[in-house]
């Protein structure tokens, strides 16, 4: 038996095929609490808040003779977040920032003149970069940049670095990981698609130095980790 299509099902049929797939972003949390350890074994505390079409991060490393505070603040829609502002304080001062507008971004450390560059893509911090990158599976808008508060670095193409094992507090869970080349270094990150994509390493440079931040234990929506 032939099967017969008519000309405006098999037009339809043909036109679904050749649509794009389209990779659906996560939920985010409306609030996380979360415990790093870096590199020299100091505590990193990072919160997520997410309150109506707004988001806010606070990260920071306060201990006695090393005290940093990062803050992204911006909105979020459908595909992630749209950072509006980051400020890099040290030892409670600002010590530098960026505001993100449709014109451009607006950067540079509090001591120097401000600087403007005209992007033709979103612009995030490392920390609301971690949170897109997770939300999305690995996946960010193309001619997307990245700011320190000091510099703005057009990205490369993400790329996945497989799969493997991270124990956190206690139990041994699988991580996605993947880098972005930002100028001359490369920023690492790692999600943990347990516990909804969140980030649970972050790797970058500053200043000549490699930092790797570590998940050891926090709170997702009041569950805990």
């Amino acid at each position: 038996m032939k099967i017969k299509f008519l000309p405006g099902v098999l037009l339809t049929w043909i036109s679904l095929l050749l649509l794009p797939v389209v990779v659906q972003a996560a939920d985010l949390p409306q609030q996380a609490q979360l415990q790093f350890v870096d590199s020299y074994g100091l505590p990193v505390s990072m919160d997520f808040v997410q309150k109506g079409n707004q988001y806010r991060i606070n990260t920071q490393i306060n201990v006695i003779f090393y005290q940093m505070q990062f803050v992204s603040a911006g909105t979020v829609n459908g595909s992630g977040l749209n950072p509006l502002s980051y400020v890099d304080s040290r030892f409670g001062k600002p010590y530098a920032q960026a505001h993100f507008t449709e014109q451009g971004v607006d950067y540079g450390k509090i001591s120097e003149a401000g600087k403007h560059m005209v992007v033709n893509g979103p612009v995030y911090d490392m920390f609301a970069l971690g949170w897109q990158l997770g939300f999305n599976h690995g996946n960010l808008p193309a001619n997307t940049y990245l700011t320190n508060g000091k510099k703005v670095y057009p990205l490369d193409t993400v790329r996945s670095l497989g799969n493997t094992q991270l124990v956190i507090n206690g139990q041994q869970i699988d991580i996605s990981q993947y880098s972005i080349s930002r100028g001359d270094d490369v920023v690492e990150y790692a999600f943990a698609p347990q516990f909804g994509n969140v980030p649970v390493r972050i790797s970058y440079m500053d200043n000549g130095k490699v930092y790797t931040l570590q998940l050891k234990g926090g709170q997702i929506d009041g569950k805990a980790i």
